[in-house]
């Protein structure tokens, strides 16, 4: 009796180990997000601030040292915080697509976010906008500034090759809602 308990037993333990490497398992990274990525995250930082109307917040995200800036001092900055800030000073960009430029590899990038506004428009609707922003490395710090008025891809690009932009997508994104803050590429507007 103790010998068909033991060889059960034995084949019930080899059963439980033979039946632990059935789950498949990826060795492919999952794909990383904005948030994971300095630059991205620095990017995505800065353009909350837009939304919100934190003019002074963004100057303080600027780098002060070259040309790169939206005010000259902080306290001209403080004059132009959006009057409704208040109302929207702990909202963040939630969903959001966003096309990542490498101009120079760690060094410089244009990050192009497609998002809800947070303010309604005229027609009292909260729709998809979208933002330019240029970070670069300075010192080993990334300093924003957001571009209005950006030249095309070949100007920027010169002699070195661009490539295509990388996307990424807010994590909480359906398939669906992906299309909807997909942005356009920079060249086809």
């Amino acid at each position: 009796m103790k010998k068909i308990l033991t060889y059960i037993s034995i084949i019930s333990i080899v059963g439980v180990l033979a039946s632990c490497g059935n789950k498949e398992t990826s060795t492919e990274p999952k794909p990383k997000t904005c948030e994971q990525i300095e630059p991205c995250k620095t990017a995505l930082q800065y353009a909350t601030y837009v939304e919100q109307g934190a003019e002074d917040k963004l100057y303080k995200m600027e780098d002060h040292t070259g040309e790169h800036k939206s005010y000259d001092s902080l306290e001209k900055a403080k004059r132009y915080i959006a009057e409704d800030y208040k109302q929207y000073k702990d909202q963040q960009i939630e969903k959001y697509g966003v096309l990542e430029y490498t101009l120079t590899e760690n060094k410089s990038y244009f990050y192009k976010f497609k998002y809800s506004a947070f303010r309604k428009n005229e027609d009292g609707l909260k729709e998809p906008t979208t933002l330019i922003v240029h970070v670069y490395e300075r010192s080993g710090e990334y300093y924003p500034i957001e571009v209005f008025n950006y030249p095309s891809l070949k100007k920027i690009q010169g002699s070195k090759e661009i490539g295509s932009p990388k996307i990424y997508y807010s994590s909480n994104l359906t398939g669906k809602e992906k299309e909807k803050f997909k942005p356009k590429d920079i060249e086809g507007e």
